[in-house]
């Protein structure tokens, strides 16, 4: 193959990827020249050109050409996509493409290719994000590899494809939840008194540490809600406002429509 890894799509989540695999390509044995990439959009080719990556002209040539192919565009593109390839030479093929299953993959790539299913979330585009990855079919080396370049983005956990539509509703939709939570703690903080900047700078920090403590944590999270309250304190004040209003009720049905909505786009597609 001229080329180890190639990307079909350079939008937010394929070129996140990119992008924090090519801050981190010191660490590969491969160079920045069998990296290659295709894109309707010359402007957001031009600048992985610049830096070195090949800019092909077709899908056809990224899989006549490339051992390992990510498929970056929206679901309702690529079976147009596969169906009017050629011919595929890639060893294994990844997508990022929500509610498209590995076996709908199969039915267009046959059995013999590798597959590898990703759910990114949004903050990957600062490698902070957390991808779940289901490999189907794909030798160790390759796994390794594929591993190693998602692991540039944040966090890399392996899980079964029956545990997609959860992962969505959970990760994959999660960073929405918590701007929204985010927001609402910004403008409380405006009510009692503070300024846009000051409440803002002090909610998300707040957050921010607090993900990181309760991941280093031994406990669960659950008593760390317990030891920031203390009886007769303000915490409790809030927390007992949470569970008047059901917070855990809301946020589970919230959950649980996402994830339902990804099941019945899993089936369409």
């Amino acid at each position: 193959m001229q080329y180890k890894i190639g990307f079909i799509g350079t939008g937010v989540m394929a070129g996140a990827i990119l992008d924090r695999f090519l801050t981190s390509i010191g660490d590969f044995s491969i160079s920045i020249n069998e990296i290659a990439v295709f894109d309707l959009d010359t402007n957001k080719t031009q600048k992985y050109k610049d830096q070195g990556v090949s800019v092909l002209s077709s899908t056809d040539e990224i899989f006549a050409n490339c051992q390992i192919t990510v498929l970056g565009v929206k679901p309702q593109f690529y079976a147009d996509i596969l169906k009017n390839t050629t011919k595929i030479n890639s060893e294994t093929i990844l997508s990022i493409m929500a509610g498209v299953k590995i076996n709908t993959l199969r039915s267009y790539l046959g059995e013999k290719i590798g597959v590898v299913r990703v759910m990114p979330n949004t903050p990957c585009t600062i490698g902070k994000g957390v991808m779940a990855v289901c490999f189907d079919n794909v030798i160790d080396d390759t796994e390794q590899f594929i591993t190693n370049v998602l692991n540039t983005c944040g966090k890399t956990i392996i899980i079964s494809e029956d545990k997609f539509d959860a992962v969505t509703s959970i990760s994959g939709s999660g960073p929405a939840y918590v701007y929204m939570f985010a927001d609402a703690m910004v403008k409380a903080g405006i009510n009692g008194g503070l300024t846009e900047e000051e409440s803002k700078q002090l909610a998300l920090k707040t957050i921010e540490g607090s993900a990181l403590y309760a991941s280093m944590a031994e406990f669960d999270l659950g008593t760390l809600v317990e030891r920031v309250c203390s009886k007769g304190g303000t915490t409790i004040e809030a927390v007992n406002v949470f569970n008047d209003l059901d917070l855990y009720g809301i946020v589970d049905k919230a959950i649980e429509a996402c994830r339902k909505k990804s099941e019945y786009l899993s089936e369409k597609l």
